[in-house]
């Protein structure tokens, strides 16, 4: 019996920070086409049914449009999908699961898609879930405690799988979480040792072995820039459990279509340097475009031509990447041949606010930032 464990899709995610309209609807889509991209793993792996451990949606009150996408989504991988509710799309009266709209779409588009949202067995012909379902934003219960005592009547030759979301005991974050707090905390430890054969867990955005049969799986698509050691986002794992007194067999497989890269900080001081960070850059992204976003830490001290050609550089991954979020600490440094061509102009005004300026570089800081200002400004009044 091999099934999919995958979590925190947060469908509906509005990325706010990114400011192009066009490029924020395209990362959104881009998180539905890896979902149906799961098909064709189904297939290649014939896995018998998918679990989604939580934050199917990244809102509570999705918009209709969100929904029906989804709902189309689930329905092409056409085996069944079991999904509990997780914080960001938790259960609870009113919520989104027993809404009329979404009650319509699901029936329509995705027969296969089954919304478990009590803490009760379901009795599968593979295997036996049992499914932890947060019915609020913030419990302050473990959701697995019910799972203390084992339930009665569960067929004794079938494989026990408990569907969670939340943080572990024992272990952190590092702020890939959504829950940072002692809220919708799980013991694993306080369950009974060989009661369950796989602990599918969500919430944590990489991807991490907790216990022999505990995983956290990660998003299937990376939604935030990774924090801490050892973080690995953009994954599904597919489990195998040929039997009860086995641990499951986990198979780590790459879903992500999204880079989100954050290189070491690159130091600037010469020409060299500057051809050293475009071939490094281009090695990273390939010539893709509207598929990367890019944290990038820049400093040193570069020349007017150097200078000039950096902001070349960043204004084409501004419009290749979905996001440049850059942190730039670079002096100007003109050459003795930049100084020179300026302190020598044909007009006379401008050459000896340049000698002055020149005159000045080691006394005041801002003396080579007006060089620089005086420059582009004779290089206007030439166009």
């Amino acid at each position: 019996m091999k099934f999919l464990h995958t979590a925190d899709w947060q469908i509906g995610k509005p990325f706010q920070s990114i400011t192009d309209t066009s490029k924020r609807e395209a990362l959104r889509q881009k998180r539905l086409d890896t979902v149906r991209g799961l098909k064709s793993l189904i297939v290649k792996e014939k896995l018998d049914f998918v679990l989604v451990c939580g934050d199917l949606f990244d809102s509570a009150t999705p918009d209709q449009a969100t929904v029906s996408g989804l709902c189309a989504a689930i329905g092409e991988l056409e085996v069944p999908v079991y999904v509990i509710p997780g914080n960001h799309d938790h259960g609870g009266p009113g919520c989104i699961w027993e809404q009329a709209f979404f009650i319509q779409e699901q029936e329509q588009l995705a027969p296969n898609f089954h919304i478990l949202l009590e803490a009760k067995s379901v009795v599968l012909e593979e295997a036996v879930l049992l499914p932890c379902p947060l019915l609020r934003r913030h419990e302050s219960v473990d959701p697995t405690a019910w799972l203390r005592s084992e339930p009665e009547g569960l067929p004794q030759e079938l494989p026990r799988i408990v569907l969670a979301h939340g943080s572990t005991q024992g272990f952190s974050s590092s702020g890939e979480s959504d829950n940072e707090s002692g809220i919708n905390r799980i013991n694993i430890d306080q369950l009974p040792t060989g009661s369950y054969d796989y602990v599918a867990l969500g919430d944590w955005h990489g991807m991490k072995q907790i216990t022999n049969n505990a995983w956290f799986c990660g998003t299937p698509e990376q939604d935030r820039f990774a924090k801490g050691e050892g973080n690995q986002p953009g994954n599904v794992l597919s489990v195998e459990i040929s039997d009860r007194d086995q641990t499951p067999s986990v198979e780590i497989f790459k879903t992500g279509q999204i880079g989100w890269h954050a290189p070491d900080a690159f130091q600037l001081n010469c020409e060299t340097d500057l051809d050293g960070l475009k071939a490094q850059l281009d090695e990273l992204l390939g010539g893709r475009a509207s598929s990367d976003l890019l944290k990038l830490s820049v400093g040193g001290a570069l020349s007017f031509n150097g200078i000039e050609r950096f902001e070349q550089l960043m204004e084409s991954l501004r419009a290749r990447l979905i996001r440049l979020e850059l942190d730039q600490d670079i002096q100007v440094e003109p050459s003795e041949e930049e100084l020179d061509a300026l302190s020598e102009r044909q007009d006379p005004l401008i050459a000896q606010v340049a000698k002055e300026l020149r005159d000045s570089i080691e006394t005041d800081p801002l003396a080579r930032d007006a060089l620089r200002e005086l420059q582009l400004h004779t290089r206007k009044a030439e166009a």
